[in-house]
C-alpha cells in the first residue's frame, strides 16, 4: 500500500528524528535513553497520523505491530545470543587466558608484543566483538607496559586501529555486519570469504603504518632474559576458577562457529544458532541465568529496539523512499563509481555518528537504491560495510571500541589522545584503508559480483 501523508507529518517523523539522532550523539545524553524515547515519541506521533486505505473510503492508523519488523527481531536475537556466549566465556577466563598465552610468547619483545597483541585484537574483534576485543586485550596491554617499562600508546593506537579492521573479517564481528548483512540476504561464509582475505591485508599495512609512525617507541632488549622472566610471571590461569566450565566453555564457542559456517547447510538462522549456543553454554555452567542476565547489555538491546523502531517511521512516511529516489538521481550509472562514492560518503559520516546508526538508516535505503537503479545489491552491501567499519577510525567518537580504548589508556596513564594526534596516526591509516577499499570494490565489481 502506497502511502501518503500531507508535508507536516513528514516533518513531524523527521523533526523527531533529527532530534533524536542529536541525543544519540551528544556526549551528555545516554544513547539508549535517546534513541528508546525518540522512538516513543515518533511511534505516538506516527499512530496519530491518517493512513489512506485505498481498498475502503475510512482512514486507518498504521499499527503499532507494524512498527517492529521480524528481520529487526532477528537482529536483536543474533545480538542476545552472542552476548550470552561472550559473558559466559569471559567468566570462565577463555579470552583471558587466551591473551596471556599471547603475551607469553612475545618473550618481552616490544615489537613481537605489537604484532602479537593486534593480531589477537583482530581475531577476538572478529569471534565476538571490537568493544569487548578492546577492553580485553587494552587491559593487559596497559599491564604488560607497566612490567616492561613501554610507552603503553602506540600499543593501543594500533589495537583501536585493529578492532576496525577485525570488524569485516566475520559477520558477527560487528553490529553493522549483522544489520547490513541481514537487509541484503549476505551468508556467513559468502561474509568471510570477501571479509577475511581484505582484513588480513590491512592488517598487515596497519603495522607497516604504526611501526613507521612509533619506530622511536620500541626499545632494544637489553636483557632478553629478564624481560621474558617478567611476561612469564603473568598466569594465565588465574582468572578460570573451574577448568571444567573452561573447556566446556571452548567446545560450545568452536561448535556455535562451526554452526555459523554451515547456517545455510543446516537450514538454520544466525540468530537461532547464536540464541542455542549461548543458552546451551548457559545450562552447562551451572551459572544461574539471573546473574548472567544481570551482566548482559541491556542497553545495548534496548538501543537497537529503539533505534528500529525509529527507523519504521522514517519508513512509514516514506523518508526512506524518498532518499532512495534522490540517491538514484544523484549516482553516477556506474556501479563501480556509484559504490566508491556510496563508500566515501558513509565513512564521512560514520566518522562523526555511531556507526549502527549509520548502518541502520542506510541498509534499507542502499538496498532500495540498488534495486531501482540496477545497481549490484551485493557490491552497495559491501560499499557500506566497509564504510561502517573503517569510517569510525577517522575521528575519536567513530567506533564504540576506541572510546572504550582512549578511556583506558587515560584512566591507567593519564595519557590523553587528542583530535589532532588520533588523525594522524589512526585518521592516516583509515585513510589509507579506504584508498585500498576503493581498489577492492572494482575487483569484487569485476570478478565476483
Amino acid at each position: 500500500m502506497t502511502i501518503e501523508l500531507e508535508t507536516i507529518d513528514v516533518l513531524i517523523i523527521l523533526a523527531i528524528f533529527v532530534l533524536t539522532y542529536i541525543g544519540i550523539i551528544h556526549p551528555k545524553i545516554d544513547k539508549t535513553i535517546a534513541a528508546v524515547l525518540g522512538a516513543t515519541v515518533a511511534t505516538i506521533a506516527i499512530l496519530r497520523l491518517k493512513v489512506p486505505d485505498y481498498g475502503h473510503d475510512i482512514a486507518e492508523n498504521i499499527s503499532e505491530e507494524e512498527l517492529i519488523h521480524f528481520q529487526d527481531l532477528k537482529i536483536i536475537a543474533l545480538i542476545f545470543g552472542t552476548l550470552l556466549l561472550i559473558e559466559v566465556s569471559q567468566e570462565a577466563g577463555v579470552f583471558h587466558f587466551l591473551s596471556v598465552k599471547i603475551l607469553k610468547l612475545t618473550e618481552g619483545d616490544p615489537k613481537k608484543l605489537l604484532r602479537y597483541f593486534g593480531i589477537l585484537t583482530l581475531v577476538l574483534s572478529a569471534l565476538v566483538n571490537n568493544i569487548s576485543a578492546m577492553m580485553i586485550v587494552g587491559s593487559l596491554t596497559l599491564i604488560a607496559c607497566e612490567r616492561l617499562e613501554l610507552n603503553p600508546k602506540p600499543y593501543i593506537v594500533t589495537e583501536l586501529s585493529m578492532t576496525t579492521v577485525g570488524g569485516i573479517i566475520t559477520l558477527i564481528s560487528s553490529v553493522p555486519n549483522i544489520i547490513i548483512a541481514e537487509s541484503f540476504g549476505i551468508e556467513f561464509v559468502e561474509f568471510f570469504l570477501i571479509g577475511a582475505p581484505f582484513g588480513i591485508l590491512c592488517m598487515v599495512i596497519n603495522f607497516m603504518i604504526f611501526e613507521r609512525i612509533y619506530k622511536d617507541e620500541f626499545p632494544e632488549v637489553k636483557n632478553p632474559e629478564l624481560a621474558k622472566a617478567k611476561v612469564d610471571e603473568f598466569d594465565e590461569w588465574a582468572a578460570v576458577n573451574d577448568k571444567g566450565l573452561f573447556y566446556r566453555s571452548i567446545v560450545v564457542l568452536s561448535l556455535t562457529i562451526l554452526a555459523f559456517v554451515f547456517s545455510a547447510q543446516l537450514g538454520l538462522s544466525l540468530a537461532l544458532i547464536a540464541v542455542t549456543g549461548g543458552l546451551t553454554l548457559v545450562f552447562i555452567s551451572g551459572m544461574k541465568l539471573d546473574l548472567i542476565m544481570s551482566k548482559l547489555d541491556w542497553g545495548l538491546i534496548a538501543f537497537f529496539l529503539g533505534l528500529f523502531v525509529l527507523i519504521a517511521t522514517l519508513d512509514a512516511v516514506q523518508i526512506l523512499d524518498f532518499i532512495a529516489e534522490w540517491l538514484v538521481s544523484i549516482l553516477p550509472e556506474n556501479e563501480i563509481a556509484a559504490s566508491i562514492i556510496l563508500l566515501w560518503f558513509v565513512a564521512f559520516i560514520s566518522a562523526i555518528v555511531d556507526n549502527i546508526v549509520v548502518a541502520a538508516a542506510f541498509g534499507p535505503i542502499l538496498l532500495e537504491v540498488s534495486l531501482s537503479g540496477g545497481y549490484s545489491p551485493e557490491l552497495f552491501a559491501w560499499a557500506t560495510i566497509f564504510s561502517a567499519n573503517f569510517g569510525g577510525g577517522l575521528t575519536p567518537i567513530g567506533a564504540p571500541s576506541a572510546v572504550v580504548g582512549l578511556s583506558l589508556l587515560y584512566r591507567k596513564t593519564g595519557v590523553k589522545i587528542g583530535w589532532g594526534e588520533f588523525i594522524k596516526t589512526q585518521g592516516i591509516a583509515t585513510f589509507v584503508r579506504l584508498i585500498l577499499t576503493s581498489g577492492y570494490l572494482w575487483l569484487l565489481s569485476s570478478f565476483v559480483f
